[in-house]
């Protein structure tokens, strides 16, 4: 007979489902057919959403949108937002350059922040971030690396 389940444990499963999906459009778009298989099965959106940390509202649109566009309506849309200043090429060159210490560039400081970040853009690639973008790069560099 399976274990009955705690609160706090629900709460450490829920928190580490949306933590794993948030990052990876992959993740979302199978969390997302998940959703909308149980509904499908006879389970109340609120329910589901309920399940899995979700709003009931994300839940339902979920579901009219497979019901719209079958399950391509379930993945991420294309991103609305600025084109990219660098090119793939440039980008993976700046991600080498970032990899090294600022030391190794020429600059007089150990350590990658933001702002020395987007005077490096600025310098080198003729790239104005703002400076909160700058940082979040560095962010998610320093989250996939470990």
């Amino acid at each position: 007979m399976a274990r009955q389940l705690t609160d706090v444990d629900l709460g450490v499963l829920k928190e580490a489902l949306k933590g794993e999906i948030h990052h990876a459009a992959e993740k979302r778009y199978l969390h997302r057919l998940h959703c909308v298989l149980l509904v499908s099965a006879g389970q109340e959106c609120s329910s589901v959403a309920n399940w899995f940390g979700e709003s009931s509202r994300s839940v339902e649109r979920w579901v009219d949108s497979y019901y719209e566009f079958g399950p391509l309506g379930l993945k991420d849309d294309d991103k609305s937002g600025r084109l990219a200043s660098l090119d793939a090429d440039q980008f993976q060159f700046l991600l080498r350059e970032i990899a090294a210490t600022p030391e190794c560039l020429g600059y007089s400081v150990s350590r990658w922040s933001g702002k020395l970040l987007q005077q490096h853009l600025q310098k080198h690639y003729q790239v104005d971030l703002g400076l909160r973008q700058c940082q979040r790069i560095l962010r998610e560099l320093k989250n996939s690396c470990g």
